[in-house]
């Protein structure tokens, strides 16, 4: 397996992401705009090669990171008027981010969330990012490190990679 490229976005808003890519995302977690704007550069770099395998290109997202301000967000809503937004419960889900690269950029192939620990979640996903690769169910995959840093701030390092 190589990496063909990478990207890095740290601990986005609303406000910091191009206008063209903030459309549809103004409920969205701020995991979710630091994964979209590392998969963005990528996708942009190489739009060409990844259009034309589109209905291959999966991706696998691992790390500390989840939705955690939405979560909260949820929490406070249950408790102070025993509801949830249908919007906010949506995006809160851990594969949130994954969900809006693929709808996005329209990538079908295979997807992955392991919120663990980067150490140990790294060699579960680069292994099964080659036998995805290898076994042809995959052409292309973007691997998305997402962790948690100091503070809760967001640190997302995506790779795309191929065989």
């Amino acid at each position: 397996m190589k990496t063909i490229d990478n990207s890095n976005a740290s601990s986005l808003t609303y406000s910091d992401l191009d206008e063209s890519l903030r459309r549809g995302l103004k409920s969205a977690d701020p995991l979710v705009f630091s994964v979209l704007e590392s998969v963005d550069a990528l996708q942009r770099r190489h739009q060409d090669v990844l259009h034309a395998h589109r209905g291959n290109v999966g991706m696998i997202q691992y790390g500390s990171a989840f939705p955690s301000h939405l979560t909260a967000k949820i929490v406070g809503d249950v408790q102070a008027r025993s509801r949830v937004s249908p919007i906010d419960f949506i995006n809160a889900n851990a594969g949130a981010p994954l969900s809006v690269c693929c709808t996005r950029y329209g990538f079908q192939g295979p997807t992955l969330v392991l919120t663990m620990p980067g150490a140990t979640a790294r060699p579960i996903a680069e292994s099964l990012a080659h036998h995805w690769l290898q076994s042809g169910q995959a052409d292309y995959l973007f691997l998305c490190r997402a962790d948690f840093g100091v503070d809760r701030a967001i640190d997302v390092e995506t790779r795309l990679v191929c065989l």
